[in-house]
Formats: C-alpha cells, sequence, structure tokens
C-alpha cells in the first residue's frame, strides 16, 4: 500500500462470517424489515463482519505497519469454531439502538483473539479499546426521533423473534478492511486477509 503523510483510511479489523449464514442474516433482516416499517437503519448483509478492533481514520503508514506485524499475530491462532445465537439490542431491548446477532461456540479463543489484537493496535500507537468486548454481528441502527411506542415495539420484536437456524463455522482468517461512508450506509472493502494456523 502506498505511504502518504495525509492519506487517512478509516479501518477495522474483524472475523469474516461465510455465505451460509450471511444469506440466513440477510432473511432474517427482510423478515424484521417487513415488520418495522423503515424505522431501522440496516447493515448491507454483504457487509456484516465480526469487529475485532474499529480504529477510525488513519494514517496509510499505521495501516502499513499492521500489513507488517498482524501475520504474526494470527499465526499464534489455530482456527475456531463459532455458532449463531440469539438476537438482541444495545444497550438493551427496553431502549434499542443498536441490532444484532449473538455468537457463541470457542469464546475464550475469540477473547483471546480479540486481546492480542486490542495489544498490537495499542503497539502502533492507537488507543486501546476501553469497553469489554462484547462479540455481536451489528444488523441495524433505531432511526433517531422515534416515539417511545415504536422505540418499545422495536424491543418487544427482537426479543420474541428468533432465528430461523443456528449455523456454526470455523474462523480461519482475520481480515483487515477499509470502509467508504456514502449516504445508503458504509461500504467494506477488503486490504488483506491474515490466516489462523
Amino acid at each position: 500500500m502506498a505511504t502518504s503523510n495525509n492519506l487517512k483510511i478509516r479501518s477495522f479489523i474483524a472475523l469474516p462470517i461465510p455465505d451460509p449464514v450471511r444469506e440466513l442474516l440477510r432473511g432474517t433482516i427482510k423478515n424484521l424489515d417487513d415488520d418495522m416499517g423503515g424505522r431501522i437503519r440496516w447493515v448491507r448483509p454483504e457487509g456484516i463482519h465480526l469487529t475485532l478492533k474499529f480504529m477510525g481514520d488513519i494514517d496509510v503508514t499505521v495501516i502499513n505497519k499492521l500489513l507488517s506485524l498482524l501475520p504474526a499475530v494470527t499465526n499464534g491462532f489455530t482456527p475456531f469454531e463459532l455458532t449463531m445465537a440469539e438476537l438482541g439490542c444495545f444497550p438493551n431491548n427496553r431502549r434499542p439502538r443498536v441490532l444484532w446477532a449473538g455468537v457463541k461456540g470457542n469464546l475464550n479463543a475469540l477473547r483471546d483473539l480479540h486481546i492480542a489484537i486490542d495489544s498490537l493496535v495499542g503497539d502502533v500507537g492507537l488507543p486501546r479499546e476501553q469497553r469489554e468486548f462484547s462479540p455481536h454481528l451489528t444488523l441495524g441502527r433505531v432511526n433517531r426521533n422515534l416515539s417511545e411506542s415504536h422505540i418499545r415495539q422495536i424491543g418487544q420484536l427482537i426479543d420474541t423473534t428468533d432465528l430461523p437456524d443456528n449455523p456454526s463455522w470455523t474462523n480461519q482468517t482475520v481480515d483487515l478492511m477499509r470502509t467508504e461512508l456514502d449516504p445508503a450506509g458504509s461500504r467494506h472493502y477488503l486490504v488483506e486477509s491474515f490466516p489462523m494456523f
């Protein structure tokens, strides 16, 4: 990647999810949207991922450092399995702002990977994570200025909606991603993928 002192790239590090999981979430989003009548800004299904570290707008020189250092981190991990879990909301189902699908499975390996990635990001001069890691797949964000009754309805719908299936998958890579913002929402692009062994 070319180096420039002025170029900033909106970036994050994530685990990709396989197409069958993506398609399940595509159907879930469609069904929820039918019930919620345009009250949610949905994530594009092709953009759904499990974020390990959001870095924001960072200099391309930092991206180049990460490209050289990430293999040493990912080589220290073996592939591990995750499974789709329940739907939920941040901060909670009574005051939904972000709708998500949870994951279960080898959460110890996932947390260890998150800690290693966060440590690496700190080593290249970026802020370390201050919040507790809460692994999830973001599905959508509740539109602002909704009435209290609409907000309650969204929380109740998430509370009573089950995923049609709970597929499992094996995580084999860690991806460095860049984001471009446009009026229709974020678009994510792969910078480089790093295998776990």
